[in-house]
């Protein structure tokens, strides 16, 4: 590898990082970055057993409980039993949750408008012709 793929490597780590550091800042309603990552993941997926989520977040049994407790109790999600295992819970969006979602991507939305804003009208034509490339490298 080159040099300069390193350095462009390094920099877009540091960028994008910051990048999603100013964006979490945005909306998050004091929710954590996990949190609101279940959220979404529950919003994707439907109705999930806890140990679905706990595979999709990458967390032990005892984190996700604790994750949906919080969730729960700020009436986010609603846990009911799984009519396939009567043992086992499923998780959903409540429409407050669904709710919670919406307008935190607004927020986000937002924040990401205002800075996009400060750009000049040829930085963002280059940003533009930046993002297929950039999502190209996201589905790698």
């Amino acid at each position: 590898m080159t040099r300069r793929v390193v350095s462009t490597a390094a920099r877009l780590q540091l960028v994008t990082g910051r990048l999603m550091r100013m964006i979490r800042r945005h909306g998050a309603a004091g929710m954590s970055a996990s949190q609101i990552s279940a959220l979404a993941t529950i919003e994707e997926s439907g109705p999930l057993r806890m140990n679905s989520l706990a595979t999709h977040e990458s967390l032990v049994a005892p984190a996700v409980t604790r994750l949906v407790a919080g969730l729960e109790e700020r009436g986010l999600i609603q846990r009911c039993a799984d009519p396939a295992d009567g043992r086992a819970a499923l998780v959903s969006l409540t429409p407050a949750g669904a709710a919670t979602l919406v307008e935190l991507r607004r927020a986000r939305a937002v924040g990401i408008e205002e800075r996009l804003a400060t750009l000049s009208p040829e930085e963002r034509k280059v940003l533009e012709q930046a993002l297929p490339i950039l999502e190209r490298l996201a589905q790698s």
